[in-house]
């Protein structure tokens, strides 16, 4: 037991390590990370686009919180890495042989919803709601509000994207099967819009645009497991 806990922290340590390291360098090009990261508002802005921050330590404090956030994007298959370093020994190997790829894919489909909300929600949400704007209505985005939402949506759609894999283990392991889940498929839709509408700021478009790729990987889950289980 006492071995178990003191390679817990060594490998807690590991990651404290690594995730201040690259605190370090996203903080150093802070800047670059957020004009890159604001790049699909500010081409929905169209000319002269500008972003404001009202408190004087608000960019400060901005660009604190993006370093944080990115290092963790980053650094995230690292946590899964050590995570699995720390279980695996007290797997099976038929077990292993099962988790491994699913670890694979675990951080596959995490940073695949994050740039499936980077390059085809946010240019799409951007320029639908800055439509709105008129002579007499100006945009004028908040950093700091701005940063939160790429930093929500980017974890909702990463999160969101994991959906396959929580679908494929619950299968895999029999505790609901395919024809239930087919069966039931409108309590899913449901759930998934309750879960989109959790997840997504309150408005109706990047509600259903998180949904719509959910319920596609609901599909797609289904019809792999039917193949693979067909083998």
């Amino acid at each position: 037991m006492l071995s178990h806990l003191i390679e817990l922290r060594n490998r807690l340590l590991r990651y404290v390590v690594i995730l201040g390291i690259a605190f370090a360098l996203c903080f150093w090009q802070a800047d670059l990370i957020f004009a890159w990261l604001s790049g699909p508002l500010r081409d929905a802005l169209g000319e002269k686009p500008t972003m404001v921050f009202i408190a004087p330590h608000e960019a400060f404090f901005t660009y604190l919180r993006l370093s944080m956030f990115a290092a963790f994007f980053l650094t995230f298959p690292w946590l899964l890495a050590e995570t699995w370093g720390f279980v695996v020994p007290g797997l099976y190997a038929h077990e292993r042989k099962i988790f491994t790829p699913l670890l694979i894919l675990g951080a596959l489909l995490f940073y695949g919803g994050g740039a499936f909300a980077y390059f085809a929600v946010f240019p799409f949400a951007f320029k639908f709601f800055f439509a709105f704007a008129s002579e007499y209505i100006a945009a004028m985005p908040s950093l700091k509000e701005s940063l939160s939402l790429f930093m929500r949506m980017l974890f909702a759609f990463g999160l969101a994207f994991e959906f396959p894999l929580l679908l494929l283990l619950l299968l895999h392991f029999e505790i609901v099967s395919r024809e239930q889940l087919a069966r039931n498929r409108g309590y899913v839709i449901l759930g998934v819009f309750v879960i989109a509408a959790i997840l997504t700021p309150p408005d109706v478009v990047t509600q259903f645009m998180l949904a719509l790729p959910m319920l596609l990987l609901f599909e797609g889950s289904l019809l792999l497991h039917r193949i693979y289980s067909g083998h």
